[in-house]
């Protein structure tokens, strides 16, 4: 709960608050006249590229963000020793990613 200090504050978000108002009521007022003044003739036609970008997300949407296949066939390979491991390649990657982050 909060209490103004003085009335001048008071006076001051009042007038600021009863401003507000007043310019978000003529703001909806202009936009229903602009409504109204449509026709049923308006259209909306999209490009053929903004049509296969639509395509392409939908198809993207659909795909993993992870193959568990190939994670499976990688774990099994670790697990006989048959995937090689170059710690430093491994390192040398880890310190790239971390540059890669700072800028």
């Amino acid at each position: 709960m909060t209490s103004p200090i003085n009335h001048v504050n008071r006076s001051t978000t009042e007038s600021l608050t009863n401003n507000t108002g007043k310019s978000r009521a003529k703001s909806t007022e202009h936009t229903q006249v602009e409504a109204e003044n449509r026709t049923a003739e308006d259209t909306v036609s999209l490009s053929e590229k903004s049509v296969q970008v639509r395509e392409l997300q939908q198809q993207l949407s659909n795909i993993p963000e992870v193959d568990a296949e190939k994670v499976a066939a990688i774990k099994q390979e670790i697990a006989k020793g048959n995937y090689p491991l170059d710690p430093e390649r491994i390192a040398e990657n880890l310190i790239n990613l971390e540059k890669a982050l700072i800028e």
